[in-house]
């Protein structure tokens, strides 16, 4: 692979990514996403700050509720986001393309990403995009058009790729991933092509993994990088809200975790990801300095059991923390095993991890494939 390093004012150089943002864009209300939501702001209206977030290293947010919220309501989840420049550097590089390679992009978005694609492959090459919304999907294709490129651009489920145009030498997704990496990617892309996905548990949303197929539908790889994408729709996570009554029913205890395990515990380039990994299909909500300075609420539920946990996080308090927990699995509990394992293994961070993908089987294992840490073959995705 490359040891190339693209800068990301580069990429805004070779291809501007203005002409891509629709005028409308969802920017956070007072700065606290997830707490107060999103709302609109018109580039018509207010040039100069649509202007500014348009060249910042920093995400555009172009789509919130998968379009259902419009103009004047509050937007509460991002579905769609050109994405951080420095980031689609890290991914292209990444990729390590060549003029003439034939290449697969998952989640079109704006189109922007596909145009640098295009580029880069040169006219001997070719790129297939999918985009799994259709109102999207005609806008990017309209900014693509008016900028002179011509990916083709499809409508559809971006989890089932295109095989009408495979073999692929790269296959790229713009979306992450859930615990498992979609079998007809691999089976789309030709033996020795690369395939680089941000990838994530409901517990730690991502990092990026980079893996080379060996044979049809068969890969490994490496995991690396620290980042956060938005999900295939078919991998969003999954949450479980207990109600009043079920409430009243919840163990009460206290913990040991305090200070700066409660920071690592949550932090995805420390024990975040080997927590993820071990405790599955566990839902991480955290809400930093909900009742003020250093007093965070952590949240954990599973839907499939119907399990839930709550850490009252008072992180200044002499106090030991308070845990509530019901349903069949005590969800904490695996999380401070887990984060106990991570300590006592050296405190890993997330390249030390690889993955072994079969046709039965995907694996993730630590420093080396014989040291499996996760077998997903019976999860839920």
């Amino acid at each position: 692979m490359t040891a190339t390093r693209t800068d990301w004012r580069e990429l805004i150089a070779q291809v501007p990514r203005e002409p891509f943002i629709p005028e409308t864009i969802w920017v956070d209300i007072d700065g606290a996403r997830s707490q107060s939501g999103f709302t609109a702001l018109s580039k018509h209206d207010h040039l100069q700050r649509w202007r500014e977030l348009v060249a910042a290293n920093e995400p555009v947010i172009t789509q919130v509720d998968e379009g259902r919220t419009t103009v004047g309501d509050t937007g509460w989840s991002p579905s769609s986001s050109c994405s951080k420049p420095s980031v689609v550097a890290d991914m292209l590089d990444a990729l390590d393309l060549h003029p003439g390679h034939s290449v697969l992009e998952i989640g079109t978005g704006t189109g922007w990403n596909a145009a640098l694609l295009t580029r880069q492959v040169g006219p001997r090459g070719q790129v297939v995009s999918i985009e799994v919304d259709p109102v999207i999907a005609e806008g990017a294709r309209a900014a693509l058009t008016a900028t002179g490129y011509s990916p083709l651009v499809i409508t559809g489920d971006g989890a089932q790729g295109w095989p009408e145009a495979a073999p692929y030498d790269r296959v790229v997704s713009t979306a992450a991933v859930r615990d498992t990496v979609p079998h007809p990617w691999l089976r789309q892309t030709r033996p020795d092509g690369l395939i680089v996905t941000p990838w994530g548990t409901d517990y730690c949303n991502g990092v990026m993994l980079t893996l080379q197929v060996t044979t049809e539908g068969s890969a490994t790889g490496r995991f690396h990088g620290d980042l956060a994408f938005m999900r295939l729709r078919a991998h969003h996570r999954r949450f479980y809200e207990p109600d009043l009554t079920q409430l009243q029913h919840a163990q009460v205890t206290t913990t040991d975790v305090h200070g700066w395990d409660f920071y690592r515990m949550i932090n995805s380039d420390q024990a975040g990801f080997t927590i993820g990994l071990q405790v599955p299909r566990a839902t991480l909500t955290v809400e930093l300095n909900k009742f003020g300075e250093d007093h965070h609420i952590l949240e954990l539920d599973d839907a499939t059991t119907q399990s839930w946990a709550r850490l009252d996080a008072h992180l200044t308090s002499p106090d030991p923390l308070v845990v509530h927990q019901l349903g069949p699995r005590r969800l904490w509990d695996e999380a401070v095993a887990a984060y106990d394992w991570w300590y006592d293994h050296d405190k890993p961070d997330p390249t030390r991890f690889g993955m072994t993908i079969t046709t039965d089987t995907q694996t993730v294992w630590l420093d080396n494939p014989g040291t499996v840490v996760r077998d997903a073959l019976n999860l839920t995705v």
